[in-house]
């Protein structure tokens, strides 16, 4: 029989048929103070390592592939990061405890364990008020939102404790304490790992916006993910946004399959919510929308032009290695001249057709020719000597320079990327 963690039944004796014991504490409806052994916690919490090996998930069983990507949609990643450097770091610490070197002197603080599955809960009358106990699943698996380096420290010593001066059993029988979270969503997962790991090792800017739903930009691109739906040339079918953003690297290699990062599309929203005054609000936290715009009215208008600007465009963006349409200053820019077709924008506006006309004779593609002096700079390739287009420039530098060319027919740059073509204007 299961219960809810709110009407747990009473007992008088431990089955172990039921799961894995754990006696816990309540401090919420919804988060519990636990005791375990570290190894029972790694058999809830496999090696996030894993996670990020794609080939690696198909040998997986269900429940681990889920938890794997759920895992990955919260968690930064370990590979080419400072993450797997710090893992090591504090696999030594954790081993100069375990082994006595530090006497008192050391401490870890506890894991923040998310169960998205459920926890059959009893409790137990004692001298001193009820004791709660939890079966967990003999399957359960979780998601780390705090203490992942933690997690990965003590399975680099387990690996091989003898490096580290350490037999299996002590790492494996170690007590540690743990707080998981129960009966919440991935959302208000996300936002603890946000809240938990942001006054520490900052996550880089893409885990740190993916992580806050504070935050009202965020909001909304959240928003655009889930409703803009566009055509995959690789699925050969209509697909959420979603798929094509990627929530986690800070800057895409030039082989991965998705067309943006999350602060890129983010840019993109503050710049269609403010115009170009929003260059400089792209990189901080947004309290407050424009005068006259609600989250409603914003959501919906700049889903409708996204959509229809990410599906006309579609063939540039799979090709992005090649042309300059998904660098960062060019998403913002695009943004702000996105705006002028937003209901709560100034006049004069321009509808959502004229706007797809300014832009249908536009060159994307990444010639310095072109693009020289707005969204990149000229430079020469030191391994051919070829003439190439260098995208290093950020958002409030390129940002305004790129949105006057696509849009203001008096610059002289709004010529060069149509090709000198002299393309008429609004």
């Amino acid at each position: 029989m299961n219960t809810t963690a709110t009407d747990p039944e009473y007992v008088d004796q431990v089955d172990l048929t039921r799961g894995r014991p754990v006696r816990i504490q309540q401090v919420t409806s919804q988060r519990y103070l636990a005791i375990m052994p570290w190894g029972q916690l790694f058999g809830i919490v496999p090696d996030p390592r894993q996670a990020e090996v794609p080939r690696a998930l198909q040998y997986l069983s269900t429940a681990q592939r889920e938890q794997a990507e759920l895992r990955n949609e919260i968690q930064r990643t370990i590979q080419g990061t400072k993450k797997k450097a710090n893992a090591r770091d504090y696999a030594r610490y954790i081993a100069a405890g375990l082994r006595g070197d530090r006497g008192e002197r050391w401490a870890t603080p506890p894991f923040a364990l998310w169960l998205p599955g459920d926890m059959d809960i009893v409790r137990f009358k004692s001298p001193f008020g009820d004791d709660l106990l939890a079966y967990m699943p003999f399957d359960a698996t979780g998601i780390l939102v705090d203490a992942e380096t933690q997690h990965l420290a003590h399975i680099l010593l387990q690996e091989d404790p003898g490096a580290y001066g350490l037999v299996k059993t002590q790492v494996t029988t170690r007590l540690v304490s743990v707080e998981i979270y129960h009966r919440i969503g991935l959302r208000d997962a996300r936002q603890i790992f946000h809240d938990r790991n942001l006054l520490g090792v900052i996550p880089n800017k893409n885990v740190a916006l993916a992580a806050d739903s504070s935050n009202l930009a965020t909001d909304i691109t959240f928003a655009l993910l889930e409703q803009v739906v566009i055509p995959e040339s690789a699925a050969g079918r209509d697909v959420p946004l979603e798929r094509l953003v990627s929530t986690r690297p800070r800057q895409l290699k030039a082989t991965d399959p998705e067309w943006m990062t999350l602060s890129s599309l983010r840019a993109f929203v503050v710049t269609a919510l403010f115009g170009r005054p929003g260059f400089d609000k792209t990189s901080g936290p947004l309290s407050e929308l424009p005068a006259g715009c609600t989250m409603e009215v914003a959501e919906s208008a700049i889903a409708e032009a996204a959509a229809l600007l990410f599906r006309t465009f579609a063939k540039h963006f799979d090709e992005r290695a090649d042309t300059v349409i998904a660098a960062p200053a060019m998403l913002a820019a695009l943004g702000a001249v996105v705006h002028r077709s937003m209901p709560w924008a100034g006049e004069p506006r321009r509808s959502i057709d004229q706007l797809l006309a300014l832009l249908s004779d536009v060159s994307w593609e990444r010639d310095p020719k072109l693009w020289d002096g707005s969204v990149g700079k000229a430079t020469t390739s030191t391994r051919t000597g070829a003439p190439m287009l260098s995208l290093a420039g950020g958002i409030k530098d390129s940002g305004s320079k790129t949105a006057a060319a696509l849009e203001d027919p008096a610059s002289p740059r709004y010529r060069q990327v149509r090709g000198y073509l002299g393309a008429a204007g609004q």
